[in-house]
C-alpha cells in the first residue's frame, strides 16, 4: 500500500523495489526463477557452493526459503514445507507440524498486494508462502540478523555470538546458549515472536544435532543462506547420515560436505 507522501522529496522507501517485491512473484509473472530442483528438496545435489551461486541475486531471506520451492515457481505451498522438512529427515509428525506452523504464520504477510480489492486482502485458504515477499515475514523478539528488506548482517550475528557463546573462540552456540539469547532478546508482550523464535533456533539445533552440542557458526550461517539444507538432504537421501537428529561430528561444513 502506498501512503501519500507531502514533503519536498519523494519517500526512499517509496522507490525501493526491495521493500514491495509483488511485481517480482515469480509464480504470478511467470518469470523463471534462477534456482534449480537441483536446489531444492525435489532433487538435492549437496552442493552448497551451487545453491549459493544459483540464488545469488536474491536477498538472504529468499535463499533462506528457496530450498523449499520444489517446482521452482516461486511459491511454497504446504505441502512444499513438509516434504522439505521430510527430506532433512526430519519424520513425519514434525514436518506436519512444520508445514502448519511455518505455512500458518507466513502465507499471509508473503501474499501479493497488487490490487485495491478488497479480495487481494484475505487471507489465502491455501496458505502459499511468496518467496518474492519473504521480507514481509520478519518478526520481533529475533536476532535481528535480518533487515528490514530481507538482507544478513553478519556483523550483528558476530555480536550474538560474543554475548552468548559460551564456548572458547566464541563461534559456537549451544542450546543453552540459545535459551540464554532467548532470554535477552525476547520483546514485551511478543507472543508470535518468541514462539517463532523459540521454534525457528529448536529447528535448527535438530537439523545441526552437533556431537559437542554446539552448533558451529559456519552452518548456523548456512541455514540463514538456505545453503545447509540441500546439503543435509542430499546426505540424508543417500544413507550419509544427514538428517535431523543424526549426530555430526565438528560441524556439517567441517566434514568437507559443502
Amino acid at each position: 500500500m502506498q501512503l501519500k507522501s507531502y514533503g519536498d522529496f519523494p519517500r526512499t522507501i517509496d522507490l525501493d523495489p526491495f521493500f514491495d517485491n509483488t511485481k517480482l512473484v515469480y509464480g504470478d509473472a511467470g518469470t523463471k526463477v534462477p534456482y534449480t530442483p537441483q536446489n531444492t528438496w525435489t532433487d538435492p545435489n549437496g552442493s552448497a557452493k551451487d545453491y549459493l551461486e544459483k540464488t545469488k541475486g536474491l536477498t538472504t531471506l529468499q535463499k533462506h526459503v528457496a530450498y523449499f520451492d520444489g517446482d521452482c515457481d516461486g511459491v511454497i505451498w504446504p505441502s512444499d514445507t513438509f516434504f522439505g522438512f521430510l527430506a532433512m529427515g526430519f519424520g513425519i509428525f514434525l514436518s506436519a507440524f512444520a508445514m502448519l506452523a511455518i505455512n500458518g504464520a507466513m502465507s499471509y504477510p508473503t501474499l501479493p498486494r497488487n490490487s485495491k480489492s478488497l479480495r487481494n486482502w484475505l487471507p489465502d485458504p491455501y496458505m502459499r508462502i511468496y518467496v518474492a515477499n519473504m521480507h514481509r515475514s520478519k518478526h520481533g523478539s529475533d536476532t535481528e540478523s535480518f533487515d528490514r528488506r530481507g538482507q544478513f548482517r553478519q556483523s550483528q550475528l558476530e555480536a550474538e555470538l560474543s554475548e552468548c557463546s559460551s564456548r572458547y573462540g566464541k563461534d559456537a552456540l549451544s542450546y543453552s546458549d540459545v535459551l540464554a539469547m532467548f532470554r535477552e532478546r525476547r520483546d514485551v508482550f511478543d507472543l508470535f515472536g518468541m514462539t517463532a523464535f523459540l521454534l525457528e533456533w529448536s529447528a535448527t539445533y535438530m537439523l545441526i544435532w552437533p556431537a559437542d552440542g554446539y552448533m558451529r557458526k559456519d552452518d548456523i550461517l548456512g541455514v540463514y543462506d538456505g545453503s545447509l539444507f540441500v546439503v543435509l538432504a542430499h546426505r540424508y537421501k543417500n544413507g550419509l547420515g544427514g538428517g535431523a537428529f543424526d549426530s555430526k561430528k565438528g560441524g556439517v561444513f567441517d566434514t568437507k560436505n559443502g
